[in-house]
């Protein structure tokens, strides 16, 4: 292992409404052995809001959103100052990224988040990475860091995700329903029935559950990147996963698809839609590039190497693409029946959907 992932939640990171601080100081420490291995880890917190929840002792979350922006913006400081003071007891500096989806969306941001936290490494320096939730609107969240989680242990190639949390992995059962519920110990791939075994989630702080959890395993799972979902009560013994010990469910590697094609599919901002027909749908699902004589219909306006969803004629999403054209050159080449097909897409810019 060389690098490693770690995301802790705001349920793990707050007990009855105050921060957890022994518990972090027991993360602090681990994450010291992890370092010293010769292991570069990157942490993903939450609790942003809940540290500006106990700032102000409200006892709720708001449901408002500008609120809820409010109360990151005064967390964040206060949750990244306890960070600092309890990280420089174990002589490790820590460093603050702030990012949203926008962030991730855009390639060229992308390699410039990769190589900041390389840089990050090469001092020597922790990352802390956490959603920008003072700026975020529901149209450009990440949605939870269980995801955002994911998309960094793509960028920056790790080895393995490890997700502490409030339960101590995925069970066949609802463990709080039914008393006789097993602890599932490896899943091979996440599939329709292992989805089906997520619940919505029940935590008063968190916004995320088993299902961004499973979500996440999905997207490290296509770039053969493993994951495990770690309880709480493990964090002293987390160090133990760089040698191979299991501490809740390990979800291993599905795939070994290339981290553009998988930063194609779970990652990238949309501009627009092209419509083919059932030939070019055919030949994409098969692997083969986009052409100009097999597209029907154009929807927004991008331009070149803008990022579209490739769709059927009836509308479903089968792929998405990086686009050589931008979609007033794509319109002209549609409209002269003289001009030779134009290559497109390339197979190697896109990441097929359905089929």
């Amino acid at each position: 292992m060389k690098r490693l992932v770690l995301k802790i939640g705001s349920s793990s990171l707050f007990s009855n409404g105050n921060f957890a601080e022994k518990e972090i100081e027991i993360l602090a420490s681990e994450i010291k052995k992890i370092r010293d291995l010769g292991v570069e880890v990157c942490l993903i917190t939450s609790g942003a809001i809940a540290t500006g929840m106990q700032n102000l002792a409200l006892s709720s979350k708001p449901t408002e959103l500008p609120k809820k922006q409010a109360l990151a913006a005064i967390g964040q400081m206060y949750l990244m100052e306890k960070y600092e003071e309890i990280f420089e007891k174990v002589s490790i500096k820590p460093a603050q990224i702030l990012l949203s989806h926008d962030d991730f969306g855009n390639r060229n941001r992308m390699v410039n988040l990769n190589n900041t936290l390389t840089a990050l490494f090469d001092y020597g320096v922790l990352p802390i990475i956490n959603e920008n939730d003072a700026l975020a609107t529901e149209e450009i969240k990440v949605g939870d860091n269980d995801t955002l989680a994911a998309m960094i242990a793509l960028n920056i190639g790790a080895d393995m995700l490890v997700i502490i949390s409030d339960v101590d992995g995925l069970y066949d059962k609802n463990p709080s329903e039914h008393k006789d519920a097993k602890l599932i110990s490896i899943v091979e791939k996440i599939d329709s029935g292992v989805m089906g075994l997520a619940k919505a989630p029940s935590s008063k702080v968190g916004t995320g559950g088993m299902i961004t959890k499973l979500r996440a395993g999905t997207i490290c799972g296509n770039s053969a990147i493993s994951m495990m979902i770690v309880g709480n009560g493990k964090i002293k013994d987390l160090s133990k996963v760089v040698s191979g010990e299991n501490l809740g469910t390990l979800f291993m590697p599905s795939g070994n698809m290339p981290v553009r094609k998988n930063w194609l599919l779970s990652c990238a901002n949309v501009s627009g839609k092209i419509f083919v027909d059932g030939g070019a749908e055919k030949a994409i699902i098969n692997r083969k590039s986009l052409l100009s004589c097999g597209i029907t219909d154009l929807k927004g306006t991008f331009a070149s190497g803008s990022v579209v969803e490739i769709c059927s004629l009836d509308g479903a999403v089968i792929a998405k693409g990086i686009v050589a054209f931008g979609s007033d050159t794509l319109k002209a080449l549609r409209a002269n029946s003289e001009l030779q097909a134009q290559l497109v897409i390339h197979a190697n810019n896109i990441s097929i959907i359905k089929g």
